[in-house]
């Protein structure tokens, strides 16, 4: 707390409590009651697949991960369909790697002795 004599933490402690002791709680509505008790017995009142659901899927709505996924997976198959070097042909590409590393070691093995 402050480093002040005139003060202490059981003052300060006995000043919080006499606020908090002030405050009323707020009473929740008759229509707020009656609309949670409402929902918890439709909730228990679904049985078999969505409870099986529930059980194994805790983390909320199904659909999000799966649309999620589901668009990658399109991107991945789409940008597979689409690549520029699947038209080149393998033997024609490697050539073409392996001539391009030749040029630029050409004279250079010389010196490495």
């Amino acid at each position: 707390m402050v480093d002040n004599r005139r003060h202490s933490d059981q003052s300060d402690f006995e000043f919080v409590q006499n606020l908090f002791n002030q405050v009323k709680p707020e009473s929740a509505s008759p229509e707020l009651k009656a609309k949670i008790l409402i929902s918890e017995q439709i909730r228990r009142s679904n049985t078999g697949f969505s409870e099986l659901l529930d059980y194994l899927w805790p983390f909320g709505a199904l659909w999000r991960p799966v649309a999620g996924l589901s668009m990658a997976a399109m991107f991945g198959i789409i940008l597979g369909l689409t690549d520029p070097l699947s038209t080149v042909d393998s033997d024609e590409a490697l050539t073409e790697e392996i001539v391009a590393f030749v040029t630029e070691v050409d004279g250079q093995l010389e010196d490495i002795e």
